[in-house]
């Protein structure tokens, strides 16, 4: 069981401490930054002029993963924390975000203003599971689908980026976006579409210059294939880094300096470090959440501190088949009331979750209630 809350270090301690980690550097950021640009420029040069079928596909296999490599800096980028500088750090964020077609006003009002300080709450956000009634009260194709969702497998992450986030999210402006937001996330739409028609104005071109393609292998080969293997490593890595048989998720008010602390409520996954590495260490998440202005560069050695002074709190797990299984197997719905995980036919599989336990008595001591979120 975890420890009571009152004995882990507070908020603004650990705050105070991984601080030091908050150092940018405008040199390490852009050489970062051309490195990105540089491996997806040599990617998708690959699939154009590699002659072997099998060695255009890998290059298109790794172009993707590039993809989800500058996916995590420009994430810090839009944090302004990869050089110094606000307007550099947003320049290097919209040039990174564009070649897999994020808006970047959209997904920083989404990212900084609705996740960021309200994680795991009934937001459609970081893969939010359905509560029994709700899951019963779908259709049987989306019931279907939500089984691929949380299934162990490649696919379901993508698919789930690709129609759940990406597509509704990312490109154009929802209806719920502010209104002052509004003309510069179409201006960014505009961008993603005017590099999109050039991209693939290029690709569709590549018979008459790039070698043994057709202008349909191009387009599959350049743009779709790396594209999908974005949505599976997206897809991933918001499963991952909000879906644990410890980690909670709450549907009225909370104190987020008690159990709604976000750097409680999302996964320290332990990859090797050649792949942490690979990914700007994207999946030590946890201390993110406690201070986004920690860049990339630094935040694994921050994440490592924050664990330590955390103890049995932090939420750590390894990188792993079993540990894959066991997730997927346990984390299908969620219990609201009961703070519980759940499988599909409604068996609980962990225990109330100990954390929101206390936060509950001290509700009940204070005479405080949970306003229903709307």
């Amino acid at each position: 069981m975890p420890p009571a809350l009152h004995s882990i270090p507070s908020r603004r301690e650990l705050i105070r401490e991984v601080h030091v980690y908050a150092k940018s550097s405008t040199a390490r950021g852009l050489a970062l930054f051309a490195l990105d640009i540089g491996l997806y420029t040599t990617a998708i040069a690959g699939v154009l002029f590699l002659p072997a079928l099998w060695m255009k596909i890998g290059a298109a296999i790794f172009a993707g993963m590039v993809l989800g490599r500058m996916f995590s800096l420009a994430h810090n980028a839009a944090h302004e924390n990869i050089v110094n500088g606000r307007r550099l750090n947003r320049f290097l964020a919209t040039v990174l975000f564009t070649p897999f077609f994020y808006n970047y006003r959209l997904w920083v009002y989404e990212h900084h203003t609705l996740h960021h300080p309200f994680p795991n709450d009934l937001k459609p956000d970081a893969y939010k599971p359905f509560s029994k009634d709700e899951f019963d009260a779908l259709p049987s194709w989306r019931r279907a689908l939500e089984r691929f969702y949380r299934s162990p497998n490649v696919l379901g992450w993508g698919v789930y980026y690709l129609l759940q986030r990406h597509w509704s999210t990312k490109i154009y402006p929802p209806a719920y976006l502010p209104k002052e937001l509004r003309p510069a996330a179409w201006r960014n739409t505009a961008l993603l579409g005017i590099y999109c028609a050039l991209f693939l104005g290029l690709l569709a071109a590549a018979p008459l210059y790039a070698a043994n393609l057709s202008a349909m292998e191009a387009i599959l080969l350049g743009f779709v294939l790396p594209l999908f293997v974005f949505e599976v490593h997206d897809g991933f890595a918001l499963y991952v880094q909000h879906t644990d048989p410890r980690i909670a998720w709450f549907k009225g008010d909370v104190d987020r300096n008690a159990e709604g602390r976000t750097e409680l409520l999302s996964v320290h996954l332990v990859v090797p470090r050649p792949m942490g590495w690979f990914y700007h260490d994207t999946f030590a998440h946890p201390v993110h959440h406690l201070h986004p202005k920690i860049p990339c560069y630094h935040v694994y050695r921050a994440q490592t501190h924050l664990d330590r002074r955390l103890g049995s709190a932090a939420v750590v797990s390894k990188f792993g088949i079993a540990w894959l299984l066991d997730t997927t197997r346990r984390c299908k719905l969620y219990d609201w009331d009961r703070h519980r995980w759940l499988r599909f036919d409604g068996t609980p599989t962990t225990e109330p979750i100990a954390a929101v336990r206390q936060g509950d008595r001290r509700r009940l001591e204070h005479g405080a209630a949970l306003r229903t979120s709307t």
